[in-house]
């Protein structure tokens, strides 16, 4: 931390303010999930130190927060983070997704900040003038972010895809937002897989289709998608090759009776290989980035801090998913299948000791407490039997279906 601090410029010369004391009491703060204020974040810097005399008051932590380089600082820790844990981990998944060296999910969130922020971060919305978009590439196998990048609202999620020429044997999942039939192509030539949820206004050329139990629809052929509807064909499932331009992919779209809607998925998995029904069920593990934002926007605060420093905003952006990813590494050490939700929420029993122990230097202690760790999480953070009617959304009831 210290050498990454130097390096970023945050550190030019020694100060009570310590970098790993900092990052450590802000890791704990952000944990805990009831901090509201940068005043929060100071009480627990100063509450971890040994004693009074280590205390600081509020202006100078302020001041070393909202140096530019504060930001870069948790930015580089949290990529080395992720470049450490994920060569750590490695979930299991189904067999039937084993011929992926990958599975990538997708996804952007926004929250709302300072308005003071509205030039740096401008909103979509009129009714909030500043907001931040998180761009977030989850590993599936590792059930760790690969990369994240903060931007305004304003910013296209599809140039943040990821590039074309690294997913090579991967599959990418990603909604409705990030049609992009370019990159589809580019995708196919470097070897990638995807499944990408289709907006409404896609209306491409049918040039064969197949009802979900794979008998040929031979009148559909020609037609355009949303010349399809209810009245024109009652199949529940559609299994489509389309083509868009000089490209040809693979459309599956599905009737919701009880929404009284159409849901459409666009991939290049084969139809020899990869059923309809598989398609739209392994869509669903992308629901584990959706639960990765809750957790952060939830349990880490990203949404309350009410400060006009760009620095400390992204900062602390930055911080909240190292608490994570800290926490999730920890957890699915001392169980595998552990829910990583029961864990986050008694982080005061088991990961402040351990911060704690490394901020005083009290080496002798921490095998102890992170042993201790391991054990409560254990046995405390077990997952639950889940209803059936959610055990679509879960994991564990995905790949069960996959294998039925």
């Amino acid at each position: 931390m210290t050498r990454t601090a130097r390096h970023t410029g945050f550190l030019k010369r020694e100060r009570t303010i310590e970098p790993q004391s900092l990052v450590l009491s802000l890791i704990a703060a952000l944990s805990k999930g009831n901090c509201h204020a940068i005043a929060d974040l100071h009480r627990q810097f100063n509450g971890m130190s040994l004693s009074e005399k280590q205390f600081v008051a509020y202006k100078p932590f302020h001041n070393q927060l909202r140096k530019p380089a504060f930001a870069l600082l948790m930015q580089k820790l949290t990529e080395f983070a992720i470049g450490q844990f994920v060569r750590a981990l490695k979930a299991k998944l189904h067999t039937k997704l084993d011929c992926f060296d990958d599975i990538l999910l997708q996804d952007g969130s926004s929250f709302r900040v300072h308005d003071g922020l509205a030039d740096v971060f401008p909103s979509r919305f009129p009714t909030h003038p500043a907001a931040i978009e998180c761009h977030m590439t989850l590993s599936l196998k590792h059930q760790m972010p690969k990369t994240m990048t903060i931007t305004a609202d304003t910013a296209s999620e599809r140039a943040y895809l990821p590039k074309t020429e690294l997913m090579r044997n991967k599959l990418l999942l990603a909604d409705a937002g990030y049609v992009d039939f370019n990159y589809f192509s580019q995708l196919s030539e470097h070897g990638g897989s995807f499944i990408v949820r289709g907006g409404k206004n896609l209306n491409p050329v049918i040039i064969e289709a197949r009802n979900g139990q794979g008998r040929l629809l031979p009148k559909l052929a020609g037609l355009k998608l949303k010349e399809i509807d209810r009245k024109t064909n009652r199949s529940e499932v559609l299994d489509l090759k389309i083509k868009r331009g000089a490209d040809e992919f693979r459309l599956v779209r599905r009737w919701f009776a009880e929404e009284k809607r159409f849901c459409i998925w666009v991939t290049n998995l084969p139809a020899t290989e990869w059923s309809a029904d598989e398609i739209m069920m392994i869509y669903r593990c992308r629901w584990q980035v959706e639960l990765l934002f809750k957790e952060l926007k939830s349990d880490t605060n990203w949404r309350r801090f009410a400060t006009s420093q760009q620095a400390i905003m992204e900062g602390l952006v930055w911080a909240s998913l190292l608490a994570l990813i800290i926490r999730r590494y920890i957890a699915m050490q001392s169980l595998p299948s552990a829910s990583v939700y029961k864990a986050g929420k008694n982080v005061d029993v088991w990961l402040l000791p351990i911060l704690e122990a490394y901020i005083h230097q009290a080496w002798s202690e921490i095998t102890v407490r992170l042993e201790w760790a391991l054990l409560y999480i254990s046995k405390n953070a077990k997952k639950a039997q889940q209803r059936k009617s959610k055990k679509t959304r879960t994991l564990d009831g995905i790949f069960e279906r996959l294998s039925s």
